[in-house]
């Protein structure tokens, strides 16, 4: 089995290889202080300057090393995040697949009713297989494959936690000024954040998905019925590596959301309605310039 690449240890190593590297030079100058020559060669201008240039030199890279530590665990993150994306829509094409199998003979079975003069039998077999076809109309409302197999991923996982998702889609996304991977990115942390908020508290676990439309914008709300955030804490809810999930979460989720949105243009919030807390924004269409 393949070894994955960790961001942190890698970052880490970088770090032990410059501290070696800084001390290896450290004790080559301290050779040349103590040796006969040692003198001689400190005071000559051009060794100065190499002695600086070296110095200056481990100085930089050891800013870099630690400036690229956050880079490199963001962008872990994010190459997680579009995998776990990739995953569910190669699910959910396999999942259509099925079913269409599956819808293919539910229409064979009523075809060959019908013909019988079965017609009693034929509609308590429609009423049987409904539900499946229910099922797949909540999720196929959007123009977007990513979009839709992301719903349906995470309609499955609240259902086997007991959580009620109720989806509100009245846009099929089709001029979305933004990649399907982005969005789903976005979408799947609000939800998962509302997922865990949902299952801390003793009580009603209901979250609530609303995609809309007008003419400038696409809109997104993710409500859900866990405990209100503090207030106190509100304003730092999209900072990045801020969690309230103790050593459960890494902090990322919501900034990730919050940077991929404001890099396209939109804007995101949180806010509280009722006994809902809501997560809630807005990404400009595609064939409309921002601002006008």
């Amino acid at each position: 089995m393949s070894r994955r690449f960790e961001p942190g240890k890698t970052a880490l190593l970088l770090i032990v290889i410059n501290f070696i590297q800084a001390a290896l030079i450290g004790a080559v100058l301290l050779y040349i202080i103590e040796s006969d020559k040692g003198t001689e060669l400190i005071t000559n201008p051009w060794s100065i300057i190499v002695i600086a240039v070296i110095a200056a030199t481990v100085a930089i890279d050891s800013i870099i090393i630690f400036r690229s530590r956050a880079g490199l665990i963001r962008s872990w993150h994010e190459f997680r995040l579009l995998e776990n994306t990739l995953a569910k829509v190669e699910k959910l094409n396999s999942t259509l697949r099925a079913q269409r199998h599956d819808f293919m003979n539910h229409l064979q079975v009523v075809h060959s009713l019908i013909e019988m003069d079965e017609y009693k039998a034929a509609a308590e077999y429609i009423e049987k297989v409904y539900e499946d076809i229910e099922r797949v109309s909540r999720i196929m409302k959007t123009s977007v494959a990513a979009v839709n197999a992301l719903l349906q991923a995470k309609l499955m996982a609240c259902e086997k936690q007991g959580i009620t998702m109720d989806l509100d889609v009245r846009t099929q996304l089709k001029d979305l000024a933004i990649p399907s991977w982005g969005f789903c990115r976005v979408l799947g942390n609000l939800i998962d954040n509302a997922i865990y908020a949902v299952l801390q508290p003793v009580g009603e676990k209901y979250i609530r998905v609303e995609l809309y439309e007008d003419l400038k914008y696409h809109y997104f709300r993710v409500l859900n019925s866990g405990e209100p955030i503090p207030p106190e804490l509100t304003g730092r809810i999209f900072e990045a590596g801020f969690t309230t999930k103790g050593d459960k979460g890494e902090g990322m989720g919501l900034a990730i959301a919050k940077r991929i949105v404001e890099e396209h243009g939109g804007s995101i919030g949180v806010s509280r309605e009722g006994d809902l807390t809501v997560f809630s924004g807005q990404i400009p269409r595609q064939h409309v310039s921002i601002g006008h």
